[in-house]
């Protein structure tokens, strides 16, 4: 009828696959959980417009924002001094990331509506929040951060960015 050594190789071949279908499920879930956080209406290139913005110090002469489809984030900025400094992150909703570019700065991104993104920010152990809200004509983008500076001071800082 059936050899023995065949049923025992079938037996064996279905407890693996088995075994193995949870684990391939959970890594498909966990993938799809890293993936960056889709920008939507927010993805394009966005210049900082001075003459509606509010800084805790002086402006910077440049400020750049690259908001790619994945939902990375990649901030060009010339400061007031002259040093031209770019750092970027890629978000993953309600987690943790670096900010690359930018020393012991992490970031923590929430999708709120296609309109409304919050983010937790820690800079050099400092606390900080944000919000980028995007205009309901997708033209102009306002984000507003508060937090504590380095000379332990709290500030407001209020960029708004329109669509290039």
């Amino acid at each position: 009828m059936f050899d023995t050594t065949f049923i025992c190789t079938m037996i064996f071949a279905m407890r693996t696959i088995l075994l193995l279908l949870p684990l391939s499920l959970l890594a498909v879930a966990l993938a799809a959980q890293s993936a960056g956080i889709p920008a939507g209406g927010f993805a394009g290139t966005w210049s900082a417009n001075f003459s509606k913005s509010q800084f805790p110090g002086p402006p910077p002469k440049l400020d750049m924002c690259t908001i790619e489809a994945d939902g990375t984030v990649t901030i060009h900025e010339i400061t007031s001094e002259g040093k031209d400094i770019s750092w970027h992150y890629t978000p993953i909703q309600g987690k943790q990331v670096s900010v690359v570019g930018r020393e012991n700065v992490v970031v923590t991104v929430k999708k709120i509506s296609d309109h409304l993104n919050e983010h937790t920010w820690s800079i050099e152990g400092r606390p900080a929040k944000s919000k980028s809200v995007l205009s309901a004509d997708g033209k102009t983008t306002t984000f507003t951060m508060d937090g504590t500076g380095k000379d332990g001071k709290p500030f407001h800082e209020v960029v708004v960015y329109d669509r290039q």
